[in-house]
């Protein structure tokens, strides 16, 4: 199933242009993803005292009335994240987690929703490239016996150090992994 969020996109143009480049570039706003930040250039980021990850949102929900999504995204060396010293490259993580916009409780996120806000991050070119984590974090033991649900997505997208996206690795993050959509 597709979700449509162009309406709010509109509404979000200038933050989710921000958010790109926070994530990818140290060019002007319309640069978009054309280059991912270099070893060098995210060093000199943290040096900077430019923290990250980056957030985005939060944003009204298209599937639930009453849910705001929150997508953070990070860039790291693939040789930290993977733990294996010497790679190239890095990994850009997007996190896609809902809350009730009144209650403020965390909510599951549509999975069709999250993936929408995915695609208008990276772009269509490299949609195809994103492997999906699925829901990972929000399992927790509240004070009563019950547990809350999973309820934060996951996205994952390995770029050489070209920053030219490329499979997954054959060591992966411990987790399973699979395309966000099917590859042509």
């Amino acid at each position: 199933m597709c979700v449509d969020i162009r309406a709010v996109l509109r509404k979000q143009e200038e933050d989710l242009r921000r958010f790109r480049q926070s994530l990818f570039s140290m060019g002007p706003a319309d640069s978009g993803l054309a280059s991912v930040l270099p070893t060098t250039v995210l060093e000199q980021l943290r040096a900077d005292g430019r923290t990250l990850p980056r957030r985005f949102g939060p944003v009204r929900s298209v599937t639930d009335r009453h849910a705001v999504l929150s997508v953070v995204g990070d860039v790291t060396d693939q040789a930290v994240l993977l733990e294996r010293p010497g790679r190239e490259g890095s990994v850009l993580t997007l996190s896609v987690a809902a809350q009730h916009k009144q209650l403020g409780t965390r909510q599951a996120v549509d999975p069709a929703e999250a993936r929408a806000w995915v695609e208008a991050i990276v772009g269509p070119r490299w949609l195809p490239h994103v492997y999906s984590a699925g829901t990972l974090s929000g399992l927790a033991k509240g004070g009563s016996s019950t547990s809350r649900p999973l309820t934060t997505r996951y996205f994952y997208l390995f770029l050489g150090a070209d920053g030219v996206p490329h499979a997954e690795p054959e060591h992966q993050l411990g987790m399973q992994l699979s395309p966000l959509v099917d590859t042509p």
